[in-house]
C-alpha cells in the first residue's frame, strides 16, 4: 500500500514538472518570457539590435563585465532598462538609451549604480516616476528625461540624487510642479523645464537649489513671470523665458547674465539686473528697453520688433557692446551719432531694413567691428559704391552678399544690391519720375510686411506640429 503511495506521489510530481517546463516552453515561444544575454549585444560600448519587451526577463552576464564604462544603445527597442544592468557592468558611468521606447521603471531600477554619473534617456516613453527610483544611484551628475510622457511629479520623484547637478525635463506634458520636487537637489546648477505646460511655479520652489544657475523656462504657458521664484539666488547666468505670451516682462534681479526672451510678442522689459546678453527678438516693442546698468551689456538682439527709427542716442549707455542686432527692425533712417559711444563693438547688423543712405561718419567711431550685415536694404548705388571703399573693404569688414532677384535691381556693388535715383532706366522706380525715396519706403515696407506675414504663418506652422505630435504621443 505504502508503494503505491510513494509511486503515485512520484508519478504526481514528474506531471507537474513536466507541465511546468511546458508552460515555461510555450511562454518563451509566445515571445512573453524570454532571456537575453546582453553581453552578446554590446561591443566597444556600443549596444544594438536589441528587443526588450516589458515581460521579458533578461539575464545580463553570468560574470560581471567590469572595462565597460560607457553603454550607449542604439537601434534597440526597449521598454525597460534591462535586469541586473549594474551587477553586470558595475562600473557604469554613462548610460544612453535615448529613443529605445522604454516605459516603466522597475525597483530596485538602480541598485548598485554608485558609479553611474551620466543617465540619457530622452526621447522615450515614460509617464511617471516611482518614488524611490533612483536609490541606489546616489552619485548621478546629469539626468536627461528630455521628451518623454510625463505628466506629473511628485515630491520623491528625485530622492537619493544629492549629487544632481543637471537635470532636464524638456518636452513633457507637466502641467504644474509640487513645490517640494527639488528640495532633494542641493547641488542643482542647471534644470531645463522648456516645453512643457506650465502656468506658474510654486513660490519657494527653487529655494533649496542655492547653486542653481541656469534656467529653461521656454515654450511654457506663462502669462506672466515672478521672478520672486529666485530670491534667494545670488546670481543667475542664464535664464529662457522664450515663446511665451509676456506682454510685459520685471526682472528683480541683482546680477542675470544672459536674458533670452524670444516670440513672447512683449512690449515692455524692465530690469535692475546686471545683465552682460539680451536677446529679444521677434516681440512688439517699439523703443529700446531702459536698462540703468546698460553699462556691462555686451550682446544685444532687438531683431524683428517694430521699432521704426531710433532718434537721438538711445545706445549711450551700452558702451561696451560686442554685439548688436536690429535686423528686420523697419528702421528707414539712422542718426549720424547713434554708434558713438561703441566703440567695442565686433558685430553690427543692419539688414532687412528700409535704409537707403546714411551719414558715412557714422561709422568713423566702430574701430573694432569685424562683422557687418547690411544686405537686404535699398542702398543707392552711390552711397553703397561709397561705403564698400571707404569703410567695409578698406578695414577688411566681413559682409555677406544680397539675395534680391536681378530683375529687381538696378546693379550690384561687391554683390550688394542696390539703385540709382531719378534715372529712367531703373527698375525700382520705373519711367514716371517719382523719387527713389518714396519708392524705396513703400517697397521696403511691403517687404517688411511679406517677411513678418510670412514668419507668422510659419511659427503657426510650429505650432500645428508641435500639437500633432502630442496627438500622435497619445496615439
Amino acid at each position: 500500500m505504502e508503494v503505491t503511495k510513494i509511486n503515485q506521489f512520484f508519478t504526481c510530481t514528474l506531471i507537474w514538472i513536466g507541465l511546468v517546463v511546458v508552460i515555461r516552453i510555450g511562454r518563451v515561444q509566445s515571445g512573453q518570457v524570454r532571456r537575453i544575454w546582453m553581453q552578446d549585444h554590446c561591443r566597444d560600448g556600443v549596444c544594438g539590435g536589441i528587443v526588450i519587451e516589458r515581460t521579458d526577463y533578461v539575464i545580463m552576464s553570468q560574470s560581471a563585465v567590469e572595462k565597460h564604462i560607457i553603454l550607449n544603445f542604439v537601434n534597440s527597442s526597449i521598454a525597460k532598462i534591462p535586469h541586473l544592468m549594474f551587477d553586470t557592468f558595475p562600473n557604469l558611468q554613462v548610460l544612453r538609451m535615448e529613443n529605445c521606447s522604454v516605459e516603466t521603471f522597475e525597483r530596485p531600477q538602480f541598485e548598485g549604480a554608485s558609479n553611474l554619473m551620466n543617465l540619457f534617456l530622452g526621447h522615450n516613453r515614460i509617464k511617471e516616476i516611482p518614488r524611490n527610483t533612483f536609490l541606489g544611484a546616489d552619485n548621478l551628475n546629469v539626468l536627461m528625461l528630455n521628451h518623454n510622457r510625463l505628466e506629473a511629479l511628485n515630491n520623491n520623484s528625485f530622492q537619493s540624487l544629492k549629487e544632481l547637478k543637471q537635470l532636464s525635463l524638456e518636452g513633457n506634458k507637466l502641467e504644474s510642479l509640487p513645490s517640494g520636487v527639488f528640495v532633494p537637489l542641493r547641488k542643482l546648477i542647471d534644470i531645463n523645464l522648456a516645453r512643457n505646460r506650465l502656468e506658474s511655479l510654486a513660490r519657494g520652489i527653487f529655494d533649496s537649489n542655492l547653486n542653481l544657475t541656469h534656467i529653461s523656462l521656454a515654450g511654457n504657458n506663462f502669462k506672466s513671470f515672478k521672478s520672486e521664484v529666485f530670491k534667494v539666488h545670488r546670481r543667475i547666468v542664464f535664464l529662457d523665458l522664450s515663446d511665451n505670451v509676456l506682454h510685459e516682462l520685471t526682472l528683480n534681479f541683482s546680477v542675470l547674465d544672459t536674458i533670452v526672451a524670444n516670440n513672447c510678442d512683449m512690449r515692455k522689459l524692465t530690469t535692475n539686473a546686471i545683465v552682460k546678453e539680451l536677446e529679444l527678438r521677434n516681440n512688439s516693442l517699439r523703443d529700446i528697453p531702459h536698462i540703468p546698468n546698460a553699462s556691462n551689456m555686451t550682446v544685444l538682439d532687438l531683431s524683428h520688433n517694430p521699432l521704426g527709427s531710433l532718434q537721438g542716442s538711445p545706445f549711450r549707455r551700452f558702451t561696451e557692446l560686442i554685439r548688436l542686432n536690429l535686423s528686420s527692425t523697419g528702421l528707414h533712417d539712422l542718426d549720424e551719432g547713434i554708434f558713438k559711444k561703441q566703440t567695442h563693438l565686433k558685430s553690427l547688423d543692419i539688414s532687412s531694413n528700409s535704409l537707403f543712405t546714411l551719414k558715412i561718419t557714422m561709422f568713423d567711431h566702430l574701430k573694432d567691428l569685424q562683422y557687418f550685415y547690411f544686405q537686404q536694404n535699398n542702398w543707392n548705388c552711390d552711397f553703397l559704391q561709397l561705403l564698400m571703399t571707404s569703410f567695409v573693404k578698406r578695414r577688411d569688414i566681413s559682409f555677406m552678399e544680397d539675395s534680391i532677384a536681378p530683375e529687381l535691381v538696378d546693379d550690384y556693388i561687391d554683390g550688394m544690391a542696390c539703385w540709382y535715383e531719378n534715372t529712367k532706366s531703373s527698375k525700382k522706380c520705373g519711367g514716371d519720375g517719382s523719387s527713389l525715396t518714396d519708392a524705396a519706403l513703400e517697397l521696403a515696407i511691403v517687404r517688411n510686411d511679406i517677411d513678418r506675414m510670412t514668419q507668422a504663418i510659419e511659427r503657426k506652422f510650429i505650432k500645428l506640429f508641435q500639437i500633432l505630435e502630442d496627438i500622435k504621443l497619445r496615439i
